[in-house]
């Protein structure tokens, strides 16, 4: 749960802010506590795991001119990763002064831990980082950078763009790492130098991490901005060629919903791995909608718009595209957090494990338990003066209590030729378009039906 005792300082929220903040929190907080996908699983203490990534667009140094983030903004991002037990960041920028104000919102449960900076051109002194709730996740003190061999360059001697970040973490009974990443973008077209780097990062990163999980018999977790365009794409088997695992329904996650850019993959031992739900979170749904332009109009910059004398735009229509396409990127992202649960309490599964049907009609008698430092004394066996013990009723099976949680074991199995070529044809015919069209209709006729009428 948020701290939200800022809002009561007069330094910093007008009792104007404080309302419009409060009433965002409490839209957004109703969206999180909707049923799964469109809210987030209430979080549990024990039962499952809430694993999320989100690339939250260049936090927060303010280098295009477009922020700096507003303090409403920094609750709103408090308020979704609240959601989850676990979170993958990228574009993290070198200062990390607006992340440790999101982390103290969060209140004192929450931590972080980050990479240093990456340099060179294409790292953009990003850093990438995760914040979890010490409460219900623990760090196993194993936390890394992936670099590239020698053997394993990419063309030119090059390493990773934004080296890979690889923690271990524990959570109840469910032991894994997690390995982020912002995979290098390049060129859009399939035969440039650009996407092939792409293709190879997820590639040589894909097979370096399964071969790692089979050699440390180590449940293995690839997430974060993979930047693949859709699930068929060269970038898409890349991934899972080295036999990581996807969740069973996939989720576009930037704003416009046709791209898959952001990914969580899985590669872990056996029976280990349950699903139970998955989802990409629409903050655009209750945050900086379109309706709220003329509230934030006086507070968009100046040097972004094209302004008349008096200080009003010269086309209100260009200045409304500039304020929901690109300055409310700044604020929250251009990408939408996407987010797994996972059953981790195994305890039922583990005391099954030790019933042995050798004993299921008949059971010895309870064991004489010795002191530490003898030996067990034997039993003797019965005698014409010790009546023998009478043959007890078979034993009943154990009850189980119900799990809180019920996933589904191994989620995807791997993509038929058939069923890839059908997708193929399903894309190339327009059916991404067409969803998209479906979901943009859709929202304007929910936005119609909540518009108050006159």
């Amino acid at each position: 749960m948020v701290w939200y005792n800022d809002l009561r300082n007069p330094r910093l929220f007008t009792p104007a802010e404080r309302d419009w903040t409060s009433r965002r929190l409490l839209d957004l907080r109703a969206q999180l506590a909707s049923p799964a996908p469109k809210g987030v699983p209430r979080r549990t203490k024990k039962s499952s795991l809430i694993i999320g990534t989100w690339n939250i667009r260049d936090f927060d140094n303010n280098k295009f001119r477009h922020g700096p983030r507003r303090r409403e903004s920094l609750f709103y991002i408090a308020e979704i990763l609240s959601a989850f037990d676990i979170c993958a960041l990228q574009e993290i920028n070198e200062d990390l002064t607006p992340l440790k104000d999101v982390i103290r919102l969060m209140g004192p449960d929450w931590d972080f831990i980050s990479t240093d900076v990456t340099v060179g051109s294409s790292g953009n002194r990003e850093r990438m980082a995760f914040v979890y709730d010490k409460r219900k996740v623990r760090f196993r003190h194993v936390a890394g950078e992936i670099v590239l061999p020698k053997h394993a360059l990419l063309p030119g001697e090059q390493q990773f763009a934004r080296t890979p970040f690889l923690v271990s973490f524990q959570s109840g009974w469910f032991r894994f790492s997690l390995c982020t990443v912002h995979i290098y973008f390049g060129e859009e077209s399939k035969g440039s130098e650009g996407y092939q780097r792409r293709v190879q990062e997820i590639e040589y990163l894909a097979k370096e991490m399964a071969d790692r999980a089979e050699r440390e018999n180590e449940n293995y977790i690839l997430l974060g901005d993979f930047n693949i365009k859709n699930p068929i794409d060269e970038t898409m088997q890349a991934l899972t060629k080295a036999g990581f695992q996807l969740p069973p329904e996939q989720h576009a996650s930037n704003m416009l919903g046709d791209a898959y850019y952001d990914q969580i993959a899985f590669r872990t031992r056996a029976d280990e791995l349950t699903f139970l739900s998955s989802g990409a979170f629409e903050w655009t749904q209750n945050l900086f909608r379109p309706e709220h332009y003329e509230h934030y109009a006086p507070a968009l910059p100046a040097r972004h718009r094209e302004l008349s004398e008096d200080g009003t735009p010269k086309d209100k229509g260009k200045d409304k595209d500039y304020y929901s396409k690109r300055w409310l990127t700044w604020q929250i992202s251009d990408h939408l957090p996407l987010w797994v649960e996972l059953a981790v309490d195994f305890s039922d599964a583990f005391l099954l494990n030790n019933l042995d049907g050798e004993y299921e009609a008949e059971g010895p008698a309870a064991q004489i338990e010795a002191a530490d430092d003898e030996a067990a004394p034997e039993l003797d066996e019965p005698t014409h003066s010790t009546p023998a013990r009478k043959k007890p009723k078979g034993r009943k099976r154990p009850k189980v209590a119900p799990p809180e949680k019920k996933g589904t074991l191994a989620p995807t199995p791997k993509m038929t030729f058939a069923e890839g070529w059908r997708i193929f044809w399903w894309v190339a015919g327009g059916g991404m378009d067409r969803m998209h069209k479906r979901r943009t209709a859709g929202k304007k006729a929910e936005k119609a039906k909540q518009a108050p009428k006159r």
